[in-house]
C-alpha cells in the first residue's frame, strides 16, 4: 500500500537560546536572511517586533512561528532572552503569507519546550544530539500544523504558475528557460510569462534569480562552504557572476555579508 502520509521535510538550520542586544546594525537588520521559517519563543517578557512596518506583540510565554519572506525588526528598549529556531519545509509550507502566526504553548509544546531551552543555551558546547535534533523537527512539525490552510499562498495560485514555482524550487541550480518551466506548466511560452507575472508580480527569470540568492544566503550563513561552493551549488557560472549578482541584489558583497556578526538580529 502506498503511503499516503505527508512528508513536512524539516530541516532545521539553527537553534539557539540566547539574550538579544538592543544595540543593533540596521544593515543586518533589513538584510537578514528570510528564506526560512522561524520558531520564536520568550520565556519571561513580552516582546515588540516590527514586521511588516507593523508592531506586533508576542506575549510573555507564547510561541510564533514566522514564514519565509517576513521582514522583522525588533522594538525593543532593553535585552530580552529569546529561545528560537530557523528551518526549511516542504510545499505547501514553503510560501506562506508573510506575518507573525502567534502559536498556542498547550501541554504538548510546552513539554517539548521545557526538554529544549536547556539544552539549547548550552548549544556552542557541543553539537546537537540525535534526541535533540528529533524534537527540535517534532516541534516545528506540530507549530506548522497549527498554521490556517488559508494562509498557504499555494491555494491562491494558478495551478500552471504554482507548478513552475514548485520546478524552481528543486531544479532552481540548473539552467532554467522561460521556454522549460512554460512545459513544466503545460503552457505557451508566451502566455505562460504573461500569467507569471500577473499572479506573482515578478518574471519568471525574476524569481529564479531571487531563489538563488536566497539560497546563497542561507548556505553563506549556516555552512562553512567556500563561496565558489556556493555559487555552483546555486547555478551561477562563476564566483564573479554570484558576487556581482548577489550585491546587485542586496547590496553587500557575499564576503562582507557572511562576515556579519548577527547576534544582536532576531
Amino acid at each position: 500500500m502506498q503511503n499516503q502520509y505527508y512528508n513536512p521535510e524539516i530541516n532545521i538550520l539553527l537553534c539557539r537560546c540566547r539574550m538579544v542586544s538592543v544595540s543593533r546594525d540596521w544593515r543586518k537588520d533589513n538584510f537578514l536572511p528570510d528564506s526560512f521559517w522561524r520558531f520564536y519563543y520568550h520565556p519571561h517578557e513580552n516582546v515588540r517586533i516590527i514586521c511588516e512596518s507593523q508592531v506586533k506583540l508576542i506575549p510573555a510565554g507564547a510561541a510564533a512561528l514566522i514564514p519565509p519572506g517576513t521582514k522583522l525588526a525588533h522594538n525593543m528598549a532593553q535585552n530580552f532572552k529569546q529561545f528560537y529556531i530557523h528551518f526549511l519545509t516542504a510545499e505547501p509550507y514553503r510560501h506562506c503569507r508573510p506575518g507573525v502566526y502567534l502559536i498556542d504553548t498547550d501541554v504538548a509544546l510546552k513539554t517539548l519546550l521545557d526538554e529544549l531551552i536547556p539544552e539549547a543555551e548550552n548549544r556552542e558546547a557541543y553539537p546537537p544530539t540525535c534526541g535533540f535534533s528529533i524534537r527540535l523537527e517534532a516541534l516545528c512539525g506540530i507549530a506548522l500544523s497549527r498554521i490556517p490552510e488559508v494562509c498557504l499562498e499555494q491555494n491562491n495560485l494558478h495551478r500552471a504558475v504554482q507548478a513552475a514555482i514548485n520546478y524552481i524550487d528543486k531544479h532552481y541550480r540548473e539552467n532554467l528557460s522561460n521556454e522549460r518551466l512554460a512545459r513544466v506548466s503545460g503552457m505557451a511560452t508566451n502566455s505562460f510569462i504573461r500569467l507569471f507575472h500577473q499572479k506573482t508580480g515578478v518574471a519568471p527569470q525574476q524569481y529564479l534569480k531571487k531563489k538563488r540568492i536566497e539560497q546563497a544566503a542561507v548556505l553563506l550563513r549556516y555552512t562553512d562552504k567556500s563561496i565558489a561552493e556556493i555559487a555552483d551549488e546555486c547555478g551561477f557560472a562563476t564566483r564573479y557572476h554570484f558576487s556581482r549578482v548577489f550585491k546587485q541584489v542586496n547590496g553587500y558583497a557575499p564576503a562582507e555579508f557572511r562576515s556579519f556578526d548577527f547576534s544582536s538580529t532576531i
